[in-house]
């Protein structure tokens, strides 16, 4: 059974849930008192903010009990694609209608796509694609959500390609999907949508480990890290709608590990990485860096600004309006901010439903804030930000 949304969390963090309301009408005083409650419970609603087509409210709805963790989101036709893993580690996937509020789990429909975790999805020309990882490596497939049909797609990658373990990150600009993960001999393919089962194996200088992948209009921007040192050099790229390969790893600041979580707020990047100094790496020392595109700039930010502790999940950063917003977990307690590369981050963490412990993945959709995270005894949940960006 579909599940509706069950909260709404203003912004004077007044909470107000599962209104019930019995309409017994038995005699006009009923009909009078009815009227009364139903006027209070009207003026508490506007008095809160918590009113459609009000920017100062959250939507909350709960995920089903078998869910273990929700990694990635997509939006497209109205519904929000949300992708995990359920309790018995196979790949978890559920549709949000946004028009009438509820929720599907379809993940049953991708059993026999041997999923094991799904962590990237994408919308593109009236499809999602999915992608993520099983027993027998890398998984790539197609959703319709007119017909809920999934369609899996390995079987169209090219043998030149090589094997590949997972894939960790997929993004489009609109036309084109740019997939990457793990490969025996390239981390990276581009799929064509507009020509079924057209897979482009892409040229690199080197092999390494792709985490992140994101469009900014005019390319891709691509990190992850080259294991073959240890510790693991970051790697940072952009890559062109045509295959091109640009590295910029050079750029990196010193010391720069691992690479993960990205977003793009429109003029730069913000990136999530690892330092790799030795003096460090045994204490697990992260840090925040931004990334200028116009002069190809990286800068590392202020450990004041961003503690060195911050965990963050390979879609916990989103950006949107000249806003990041950055989601995880610092010192075992949910992390969730705004930040704007000017000023300090604003703590948004009081949004959040009571007993999160962390926060999964984000992402923005027009002025809203969409994200989905874990409770404490180990439930997930899908929430909506109104106006936050």
């Amino acid at each position: 059974m579909p599940s509706v949304i069950l909260a709404c969390e203003p912004e004077s963090h007044l909470t107000l849930t599962k209104y019930i309301i019995l309409l017994e009408v038995v005699s006009m005083k009923k009909v009078k008192i009815l009227l009364f409650t139903l006027t209070i419970i009207a003026v508490a609603f506007i008095l809160s903010g918590c009113i459609p087509g009000n920017s100062n409210f959250t939507y909350v709805v709960p995920m089903p009990a078998n869910w273990s963790s929700v990694n990635s989101m997509a939006i497209g036709n109205n519904i929000v694609l949300l992708a995990g893993t359920l309790n018995n580690a196979s790949g978890a996937i559920g549709e949000y209608n946004i028009s009438n509020g509820f929720f599907q789990d379809l993940s049953s429909q991708i059993q026999s796509l041997s999923f094991q975790n799904v962590r990237s999805v994408t919308f593109v020309n009236n499809l999602f694609y999915i992608a993520g990882s099983g027993s027998n490596g890398a998984i790539f497939a197609s959703f319709n959500p007119f017909n809920n049909a999934f369609t899996t797609l390995n079987q169209y990658i090219p043998f030149t390609a090589g094997n590949f373990s997972t894939f960790n990150s997929i993004s489009t600009n609109g036309t084109s999907v740019l997939i990457g993960g793990a490969g025996s001999k390239t981390p990276l393919l581009l799929y064509n949508p507009s020509s079924p089962y057209n897979f482009n194996s892409l040229n690199v200088p080197y092999n390494f480990v792709v985490n992140s992948t994101e469009w900014d209009g005019n390319e891709y921007f691509v990190d992850g890290y080259n294991s073959n040192y240890y510790p693991a050099n970051g790697v940072a790229g952009y890559l062109s709608s045509s295959g091109s390969f640009q590295d910029l790893s050079n750029y990196l600041p010193l010391y720069t590990g691992t690479l993960g979580a990205v977003g793009f707020n429109g003029q730069n990047f913000l990136i999530w990485s690892k330092n790799n100094s030795t003096a460090t790496w045994s204490n697990g020392f992260y840090q925040m860096l931004s990334f200028d595109p116009s002069d190809l700039n990286f800068n590392a930010l202020s450990s004041t600004s961003f503690a060195t502790d911050l965990s963050i999940p390979n879609n916990g950063i989103t950006g949107a309006n000249g806003w990041f917003v950055i989601g995880g977990n610092l010192y075992n307690q949910p992390y969730l901010v705004k930040y704007n590369l000017t000023g300090n981050p604003i703590d948004l963490s009081s949004y959040l439903p009571y007993n999160t412990v962390n926060v999964s993945s984000v992402m923005a959709n027009g002025s809203d804030l969409y994200l989905t995270g874990t409770y404490q005894n180990g439930n997930t949940f899908f929430e909506i930000v109104k106006g936050q960006l």
